[in-house]
C-alpha cells in the first residue's frame, strides 16, 4: 500500500500534504505517513479551473486514516459518487484521488493540457505506482 507525506504535531494534530509548523499550535511539526486510500466526503466541479486542467474539473475532499481530509483534484465529467473509496495518487507535484480502474486512470491524465508524450509518460507512471486495494 502506498502512503501520502504527512505531519505529526505534539499536540495530536496530523496534517496532510506535510508542512513545518502546526497550523493549530504553531509548534514544529515531526514527518509522518498516511495510507493512500480513502473515502470521499464531498466534492465542488470547477467550470474555471487553473492553468494546466481542462473543464470541468472535480476537486474533492477526501476522508484519510484517522480523520485527516486531504484536498485534491478529481477526472472526468461524471460526478464522483460520496462515500466512494478512493485512493490518493501524487504524479507531477499534483494529488488526484481516482479509483483503480485503467480507464479512469487514462482520462484523468489525458484531461490536463499539454503534449501527447508527457500525458502518456504520465498514465504508464501511474499504472507502475498502482498497489492493490486494501483488503
Amino acid at each position: 500500500m502506498g502512503s501520502i507525506p504527512a505531519s505529526k504535531c505534539s499536540c495530536g494534530r496530523v496534517v496532510a500534504p506535510a508542512t513545518k509548523y502546526c497550523p493549530a499550535c504553531s509548534r514544529p511539526m515531526e514527518p509522518h505517513t498516511l495510507s493512500d486510500h480513502g473515502r470521499l466526503i464531498t466534492y465542488t466541479i470547477l467550470h474555471a479551473p487553473p492553468t494546466g486542467f481542462t473543464a470541468p474539473l472535480p476537486i474533492a475532499l477526501v476522508e484519510l486514516e484517522g480523520g485527516v481530509k486531504f484536498l485534491c483534484h478529481g477526472q472526468g465529467a461524471d460526478p464522483p459518487k460520496i462515500g466512494r473509496s478512493v485512493r490518493i495518487e501524487h504524479v507531477d507535484n499534483i494529488y488526484y484521488f481516482s479509483t483503480l480502474s485503467l480507464t479512469e486512470r487514462a482520462q484523468l491524465f489525458w484531461r490536463r493540457r499539454g503534449q501527447a508524450p508527457a500525458k502518456v509518460r504520465a498514465i504508464v507512471r501511474s499504472l507502475f505506482r498502482r498497489p492493490r486495494p486494501p483488503e
